[in-house]
């Protein structure tokens, strides 16, 4: 059972960030993701000749519309194909808002793109301090491209090792922490990150959690989701 669809969703997860300090745009903020799935454990994610996933802060938030938008008319300028999300971050009670970026294929691209940003009508954070010691909160406004594995879990179509189960039910930030930890102690391998979220599907909303591993079998993915459903009713 392999069937491709495109839903449109958010994901949150906890990472830890940094700020990228040369090839940037004087005085703006732009976030490089240092481990973007800490939950699992096996590969090197910090180093990277090219920014693989990064996020260029706003003074303010801006629509999904406008973000899509943007990345049409920088792809057709300049024939690269980025791929651009609404990003929120929430460091302890703060909250910024920005534009993640993924498809640029060196650091140097920054600058150019922040000041095309400029000119679509985006204005940029500037001169601000962010406290980077501890992990932080981020969601992403995206579309998902997925296959349908079986009933509730899918694989998606561009991003290797990423899978998606559905949950019976809405699960707050703590309640996912508290329940993901129960799930990796009662299940055959917890060597895998998780992060919440929903699709936009079938004309409602499907709670889902976002599961990283590489190589990761059906049976797998199974087990973790009936541990999921069986922590949430307890």
């Amino acid at each position: 059972m392999e069937k491709s669809r495109e839903v449109v969703g958010h994901i949150i997860k906890e990472e830890k960030i940094s700020l990228i300090k040369q090839q940037i745009l004087p005085h703006t903020l732009v976030v490089n993701i240092d481990h973007p799935f800490p939950g699992f454990h096996g590969w090197d994610f910090n180093f990277t000749s090219k920014p693989r996933s990064i996020i260029i802060l706003t003074s303010k938030i801006y629509s999904w519309a406008k973000i899509l938008r943007a990345q049409a008319a920088y792809n057709k300028q300049t024939g690269l194909k980025i791929n651009a999300s609404f990003a929120k971050i929430m460091i302890g009670k703060t909250v910024y808002y920005g534009i993640r970026i993924k498809g640029l294929t060196a650091y140097e691209q920054i600058p150019d793109l922040q000041k095309k940003l400029e000119i679509y009508g985006f204005s940029l954070l500037k001169n601000k301090t962010l406290k980077t010691e501890k992990p932080v909160s981020i969601k992403i406004s995206k579309f998902f491209h997925i296959n349908v594995l079986e009933a509730q879990i899918y694989a998606d179509k561009c991003i290797d090792h990423m899978f998606y189960i559905e949950i019976p039910q809405y699960l707050s930030w703590e309640s996912f922490r508290k329940v993901t930890e129960r799930v990796k102690h009662n299940v055959s391998n917890q060597n895998f990150d998780a992060a919440k979220g929903i699709f936009y599907k079938d004309d409602t909303v499907k709670d889902i959690i976002r599961l990283f591993k590489s190589n990761m079998p059906l049976e797998l993915l199974q087990e973790i989701k009936k541990r999921y459903e069986k922590e949430i009713k307890s």
